[in-house]
């Protein structure tokens, strides 16, 4: 059964919607307003990263409501609005190691954070399409 008619089922079952094997819908919240809109496909993905990862990904930031992204000072086009990007806590060798696997699994938008205290230091990942707004693959670094 596809994702998506599984997702419907629990939905109308009345059951939590949030079955992302390694991740929870508590961490992906937004810290706004406390909805949860991910991208089905976007957390395929991103499962699939995981188990080819092998480690735990810290989730520090996954769906940003639009209001709580302007707050924040969040890009006017943030791939979190759609539920397609998350940022991972991870530095050094393990930074490194991550950002290769997700290119490899087909995350088209990249953004480095690796200075500062390491418990600071993420990559962004993100599934948005090409656009003018958002040219993609894109890798960029943080101030």
């Amino acid at each position: 059964m596809t994702g998506w008619i599984t997702r419907w089922i629990i939905f109308l079952k009345g059951l939590d919607v949030a079955n992302w094997e390694h991740f929870t819908e508590d961490e992906l919240r937004c810290d706004g307003t406390g909805e949860c809109k991910m991208d089905e496909a976007f957390m395929e993905a991103l499962v699939r990263l995981r188990k080819d990862y092998n480690n735990t990904m810290v989730i520090s930031s996954g769906y940003r409501d639009r209001s709580y992204n302007t707050v924040i000072g969040g890009s006017t086009n943030s791939a979190h609005m759609y539920g397609k990007a998350v940022d991972v806590v991870v530095s050094g060798h393990e930074a490194y190691r991550l950002l290769r696997l997700a290119l490899v699994h087909g995350f088209k938008g990249i953004g480095v954070s690796q200075r500062g205290p390491h418990l600071k230091r993420f990559l962004h990942l993100d599934m948005m399409e090409d656009s003018d707004r958002s040219p993609r693959p894109w890798i960029w670094s943080y101030k």
